[in-house]
């Protein structure tokens, strides 16, 4: 970014994350008590996820701990310029722009790379997977990568069996303190808030299709369920599915589902949840949401291929018209609908996430872990925990001598 920075933006967003750094008691206990051993002064970090408040926010704490930071969105469609001009004003690197086409967000993340980080915290492996085909040169300078998403977890996995995987990285989604809460109730409460404040309609009756049940989808079907709406759940793997239908949802492939949808939200973390050969089966004036990663899970091309005009009822919603007379409405472009078209998860839910990052990239710091994939440590997470409990003035009773002694002695 440029070092010219226009200044009522940039105020806009300092308002952004103050409002954040009051709200995050867990990041800002932990990250004061544990970061300030200066394990992060002087290390090059790189911060790829969602550009917006909260994530300028845990840069910002980064940076306060000693660590050389630079920032980029993983997203064009989620980036905020405002929150980018504040990051730039307190001298963060930032290479990020709202909106951006997919040449320039290519150009932001090797220009990231090309800073050399030692430590990334990253969304989808957008970073990471781009050092690792584009500058090989810097893999040996990485002394580890958190991930932040199930996506990038698979990618990860990927990497690891293809032998490219040459340094540790966390499963940060996978830490409790983050997909139990951020996946589910996360996910869940502002997806569905984004998609009523996108189309002023009332989630009251409505049929509504979650295309995938892994913790996001269970989030989105709660929700809407508690909201009022009824849930078809489609699902391809047998357990999850039967988890759906013990937890009181319909389940049915999507061909059975779409027909009688008022809103489609995809959830799998893949591609084409909504793909091409679906389009035929959507119900006249459906809604449409992503959910889940990028805009890979609905096939906007497909959607706009197959319509005869295509219009802007609303901000962030098209409408597209099919030559049968079928409405079909795109939210946010078919970008994630909660963070393209809201303002992403609620930032108490981000303080238990960021805390994740935050004590993950302190433990690359402080630890030297082989490389490949690894499960981020439950003493930490349990930290996270008792942090947020205790912030919220809840106390828990420890085990009795008798009650350890009997889980000592059964202990495997």
């Amino acid at each position: 970014m440029s070092t010219a920075v226009d200044t009522e933006l940039a105020d806009a967003g300092d308002q952004r994350i103050d409002w954040v750094a009051r709200h995050s008691p867990v990041l800002n206990r932990l990250t004061r008590e544990r970061l300030a051993d200066g394990a992060l002064a002087g290390r090059r970090v790189a911060v790829v996820v969602h550009l917006e408040a909260k994530t300028a926010y845990l840069a910002l704490l980064l940076a306060e701990a000693g660590a050389e930071v630079v920032a980029a969105g993983s997203n064009p469609g989620s980036t905020q310029d405002s929150v980018c001009a504040a990051l730039a004003r307190r001298d963060i690197e930032v290479h990020a722009r709202h909106g951006s086409p997919p040449e320039e967000f290519e150009r932001d993340l090797l220009a990231v790379a090309d800073t050399g980080p030692e430590l990334v915290v990253d969304d989808g492996l957008e970073l990471t997977a781009r050092i690792v085909e584009h500058r090989p040169d810097l893999v040996p300078g990485l002394r580890g990568v958190t991930e932040e998403t199930t996506t990038g977890i698979g990618r990860l996995r990927a990497l690891d069996a293809a032998g490219k995987l040459t340094f540790p990285a966390l499963r940060a989604n996978d830490a409790w303190c983050k997909h139990l809460f951020d996946n589910r109730f996360g996910t869940g409460q502002s997806t569905l808030a984004a998609i009523l404040r996108l189309t002023n309609t009332c989630a009251p009756g409505k049929l509504v299709c979650v295309v995938g049940y892994g913790w996001v989808g269970r989030g989105l079907a709660q929700y809407a369920s508690g909201l009022g709406a009824r849930v078809v759940v489609v699902e391809v793997d047998p357990v999850r599915a039967l988890e759906a239908v013990m937890e009181g949802h319909e389940v049915a492939p999507l061909a059975g589902a779409l027909p009688r949808a008022d809103v489609v939200i995809a959830a799998t973390g893949g591609v084409d949840a909504l793909p091409a050969a679906a389009l035929p089966f959507l119900r006249d004036g459906v809604l449409l949401a992503n959910a889940g990663h990028h805009d890979l899970e609905i096939d906007v091309h497909a959607l706009a291929g197959r319509a005869t005009s295509r219009t802007v009822p609303r901000p962030g919603v098209e409408t597209f018209t099919f030559d049968d007379g079928r409405r079909a409405h795109l939210l946010a472009g078919g970008s994630l609908v909660n963070i393209a078209g809201a303002d992403g998860h609620p930032v108490e839910i981000m303080d238990l996430s960021f805390s994740v990052q935050a004590l993950a990239v302190h433990h690359l710091a402080t630890n030297d872990l082989a490389p490949g994939v690894h499960a981020f440590p439950a003493e930490l997470d349990r930290e996270i925990a008792r942090t947020k409990l205790a912030t919220l003035g809840i106390e828990l009773d420890d085990l009795t001598p008798a009650q350890r002694a009997f889980h000592d002695e059964w202990a495997v």
